[in-house]
């Protein structure tokens, strides 16, 4: 359950991932695609004003300098105003490079030397905001160095630039939205939602339901792993069935070695009834008897008959293997029962039963078979656990207890059914108490016990929703006692 929910928050965090990773990748495409268009245009619209005052620039000199040739240098100025006042981009002005004052030129001597060599110059001065380029301009008075100086604003160009930084600012942030739209709803059709339904196969697989294979029809990694799962399902399905097979086995292997051990007190069980039966019998053979002795003796015989007929019938129940039958049981009469089946093991042994002395108190919903095959179990090692007598006591009670881990996590309080074999013998050190549940471990000689009888009381109380609680002090004897969820009282 835990594993599931982790797989589902972590499907949630994984699409998060998905989708931030491809806006921020989309993103920064967008950033830096924007960044460069707006550095090319940038320089494109520059060099465009450069390139448009250059060729205004050279078209003006031409016409100055024949004005100039021809009707002098007033005219020539004149001309050039006339030619530029109706350009509201352009500002165009007559300067010499060696003048003081009113035909002074903005930029420095040293950054108009190309001027002496008929070269155009540009320059940008950031600080009056313009662009200005000077065009050699050749006059009569050749021994001066003079041109023409075309002012540029770069408003114009700061204007295009903030508006093409703005066009690129709402085409990144457009990209960026479609790319999220799109990552969330391909994170979701192609991770969140197969990642949900994988936890849902595991939330599943964790209460051990193994039916319905999961079909997500993606050829991916997430596909593919749903066919691992499916597959690793019907390997855990078959391989619970051959455990549950197996276990089987280990039970009734188990029952049948405590079948023999009934069965050996159970012939000394016989033999008292058998003895009556064949007494009666001869009596009546031998017309010893008549009338109502005769009677008399034959009911004899009957309830001899029916004493082993349920002995006998009780002992084919215990050893016949069928499947898990739930029903509401009474623990008290169970114990009494078992009780009577080992009796004659418990005299062999000089051990004394002491039956549980509260019938239809305690009750669970178990399997008969099953649970008598456990209490049996417990309380044929009591009677072992006594080499030289003394008292197995069954008791049943219900109980408020929190249980291991291993049965609920949370370990709750609540209501559970107990029944508990105490003995008096010898008892158990720490080691032997925490392996005694262990498989074909055993304490007893070789011969008399398989080590599978614990293993297999444990199993079943286990399937039943319960545990096996064990209390032994070296010396003063053992406690186990089987606790199982209570019944309807």
């Amino acid at each position: 359950m835990h594993a599931a929910n982790a797989l589902e928050l972590g499907a949630v965090r994984l699409t998060r991932k998905f989708i931030a990773a491809l806006v921020i990748g989309v993103a920064l495409v967008a950033l830096i695609q924007g960044y460069v268009d707006y550095n090319r245009e940038r320089d494109v619209f520059d060099r465009q004003m450069r390139g448009e005052a250059a060729a205004l620039g050279r078209a003006l000199a031409r016409g100055v300098a024949d004005v100039w040739a021809r009707d002098g240098e007033a005219a020539a100025r004149e001309f050039m105003l006339t030619a530029t006042s109706q350009s509201e981009r352009l500002q165009a002005r007559w300067v010499w490079l060696d003048a003081k004052g009113h035909d002074e030129p903005r930029a420095t001597r040293g950054e108009l030397e190309p001027m002496t060599h008929d070269e155009v110059v540009t320059i940008r001065d950031p600080d009056r905001r313009l662009l200005l380029t000077y065009i050699p301009v050749d006059v009569p008075e050749a021994i001066r160095v003079g041109g023409l100086e075309i002012a540029q604003s770069l408003e114009q160009l700061d204007t295009y630039v903030a508006e093409s930084l703005r066009n690129q600012i709402l085409g990144s942030a457009g990209a960026v939205a479609v790319a999220a739209v799109l990552a969330l709803g391909l994170g979701v059709v192609f991770i969140g939602r197969p990642i949900s339904r994988l936890a849902e196969k595991a939330r599943r697989v964790g209460t051990g339901d193994l039916t319905g294979p999961l079909h997500l029809g993606q050829r991916d990694e997430l596909g593919e792993l749903a066919t691992e799962i499916n597959l690793m399902c019907d390997r855990l399905s078959e391989e619970r069935r051959r455990v549950t097979q197996a276990t089987e086995q280990l039970r009734h292997a188990d029952r049948l070695t405590t079948v023999g051990k009934l069965a050996s007190g159970l012939a000394h069980e016989l033999g008292t009834p058998l003895n009556v039966v064949k007494g009666r019998a001869r009596l009546i053979v031998d017309r010893e008897v008549e009338a109502d002795e005769a009677i008399d003796s034959a009911r004899i015989v009957v309830e001899q008959a029916d004493r082993m007929i349920v002995l006998i019938r009780q002992l084919l129940d215990f050893a016949r293997p069928r499947a898990l039958q739930k029903s509401t049981l009474d623990l008290a009469a169970i114990g009494a029962r078992v009780c009577e089946l080992v009796a004659t093991i418990a005299r062999k042994a000089n051990a004394t039963l002491v039956a549980p002395t509260n019938p239809g108190v305690v009750r669970v919903e178990a399997d008969d078979g099953q649970l008598t095959q456990v209490l049996t179990n417990l309380v044929v090692n009591a009677i072992q656990a006594l080499p030289e007598g003394g008292t197995v006591t069954l008791t049943t009670r219900l109980e408020q207890a929190a249980p291991p881990s291993y049965v609920d996590e949370a370990r709750e309080v609540r209501g559970w059914a107990a029944l508990a074999v105490s003995d008096t013998g010898a008892g158990m050190d720490d080691a032997t108490r925490e392996r005694i549940f262990e498989p074909f471990f055993t304490t007893k000689a070789v011969g008399d016990g398989t080590g599978l009888g614990l293993s297999v009381s444990w199993g079943i109380v286990r399937e039943h929703g319960g545990w096996i609680d064990v209390a032994s002090t070296r010396g003063r004897g053992s406690t186990f006692t089987v606790y199982l969820p209570a019944g309807a009282a």
